[in-house]
């Protein structure tokens, strides 16, 4: 392809509307040839982005139509409007250098926000931070630039010697790392589109990155998932140029529809790329995209916030994802109580998982709602535990027979299944001491009351005798009773840390 034409294709996938063509050296030809020159470089330029603009002949040998040019490229500068100023400067580098006296100094078109001398700036995507000691703007110093202007920086930090062409300076947090991300592509007139099979360089900015295309559907326009070997700061938007390999050859362009991922639903793919121009409507597409982003993640891939946002804590969330979670939420804690009664609440994890969102999106949203949050479970607010009748019968046993002495027996002798056991531990109704060992509550308070009734200082021995147990019962209740502080070693010992409670029908104290 020839240098100009791939120029022109170049400006029109980048989607430039505004400009003017400047026919030169008129001088050397007739303005029958003249004309046809133009009317060739209109046809040329018709059904692209630079239709419509000006065909100016020009001669910089005898000055001809160059008032005409200069009239023409105000006017074309005045209907693109100010550069958009969105707070966040992006500054892809063109040259890097360092001056005896100023140090390392970079240049570029300031192509979005403003600068200041002070400013602080980031190596996208990962990058260092480095700081503004100076600015210039055609040779000369100045205190701010505003975007669409061309930059000069002085700046010092860490790593500015490691500064060069095709790095992108912008503000902390203002675009998303990635390295799969999708986009929409389309190819250039009388050029091969690109395909799945060949090797292409993806020019972002003034950088040129190696990544592989994987063809998704063949448009218009071309929906591509975009693999890069590296990881290229990106937001929604964004628009590139593909070069082939091999040939060098520019084969098509595009933007970048989804830096976080490629979409599976065909109307989130539709809705993002009808909002790629707006900021706020891209950032609303994206989270219905993804149900939910991170405030901070969202504010770096789309540039800004939705109008109409769902925000829940750091999250924002869409709002048809905040109605489904919390109808589907409820109808999945109130599955679970019917199907294990004697649970305390669905787990977050399993909550979450069925859901089919994170963890943090289900505390968010369940904090909006009646149900009941216990930290690792879910529960509807009016929900407790119940035996059934064959539960009850096997725990009334149960009780019957830990209630005839303190020489309890074991867990696993008493018959009860897995849930119910796990369920009156829960409920206070039954305490499990060491691995294998269970007694009710009362028989622990009335172990408690009773301690005072052994010397001060006492053995393991002393304390199996005066409570009838067996060794393998008393030494995990001794280790029960000195990690709830009733008791403390000392030595061989055990002594009183505190008094007990009283028994029943002892004397209130006086």
């Amino acid at each position: 392809m020839p240098q100009s034409e791939e120029h022109l294709a170049v400006l029109d996938l980048l989607d430039v509307s505004h400009g003017v063509v400047a026919l030169t050296r008129v001088d050397l030809v007739d303005d029958d040839l003249l004309e046809l020159a133009v009317l060739e470089v209109e046809e040329q330029i018709a059904g692209t982005s630079l239709e419509g603009w000006p065909v100016i002949p020009v001669s910089g040998v005898t000055g001809e139509g160059l008032d005409v040019l200069a009239e023409a490229l105000g006017t074309a500068l005045a209907a693109a409007g100010e550069p958009r100023d969105g707070g966040r400067p992006r500054l892809w580098i063109d040259r890097a250098f360092t001056i005896r006296g100023a140090g390392v100094v970079v240049t570029g078109t300031l192509a979005e926000g403003g600068l200041r001398v002070g400013d602080e700036l980031v190596v996208a995507p990962r990058g260092p931070r480095l700081r503004i000691r100076g600015l210039h703007r055609h040779e000369r110093p100045v205190a701010e630039v505003l975007p669409g202007n061309r930059v000069a920086l002085d700046v010092v930090g860490e790593g500015v010697e490691d500064l060069r062409r095709g790095m992108l300076l912008t503000a902390p947090g203002a675009t998303v790392p990635a390295r799969r991300f999708a986009a929409v592509l389309r190819g250039v007139r009388s050029v091969d589109p690109p395909t799945d099979r060949g090797a292409y360089h993806l020019h972002l900015g003034t950088g040129a990155f190696p990544v592989r295309l994987r063809i998704l559907s063949a448009g218009p326009p071309i929906r591509a998932r975009i693999d890069a070997d590296e990881e290229l700061p990106l937001r929604i938007g964004d628009r590139f140029v593909v070069r082939e390999t091999g040939r060098r050859a520019v084969v098509g362009g595009g933007r970048v529809v989804d830096p976080l991922g490629v979409p599976v639903d065909e109307e989130a793919w539709r809705e993002l790329v009808e909002a790629l121009d707006d900021p706020r409507d891209r950032a609303a597409a994206l989270v219905r995209a993804h149900g939910s982003l991170e405030r901070t993640v969202l504010d770096a891939a789309a540039g800004a916030l939705p109008e109409d946002a769902v925000v829940v804590g750091e999250l924002v969330v869409a709002e048809e994802t905040t109605r489904r979670i919390r109808a589907e939420a409820r109808e999945l804690v109130a599955a679970f109580h019917e199907r294990y009664p004697l649970r305390p609440g669905i787990p977050k994890a399993e909550l979450a998982s069925r859901l089919g969102v994170s963890a943090r999106l289900v505390d968010a949203v369940v904090a909006e709602t009646d149900l009941v949050d216990d930290g690792a479970s879910v529960r509807l607010a009016e929900f407790s535990p119940r035996l059934a009748d064959a539960d009850r019968r096997r725990w009334e046993e149960a009780v019957a027979r830990l209630g005839e002495s303190l020489a309890v027996p074991r867990v696993s002798s008493l018959g009860l299944p897995d849930e119910l056991l796990h369920a009156q531990v829960r409920a206070g109704e039954l305490v499990v001491v060491g691995d294998d060992l269970a007694y009710l509550p009362r028989q622990l308070d009335e172990i408690v009351s009773r301690l005072g009734e052994l010397p001060d200082g006492f053995t393991v021995s002393e304390f199996r005798r005066h409570f009838g147990l067996a060794r393998r019962q008393a030494v995990p209740l001794l280790e029960w009773l000195d990690a709830e502080g009733w008791t403390r070693r000392d030595g061989d010992l055990r002594r009183l840390s505190r008094p007990g409670p009283p028994r029943a029908g002892d004397a209130p104290p006086r």
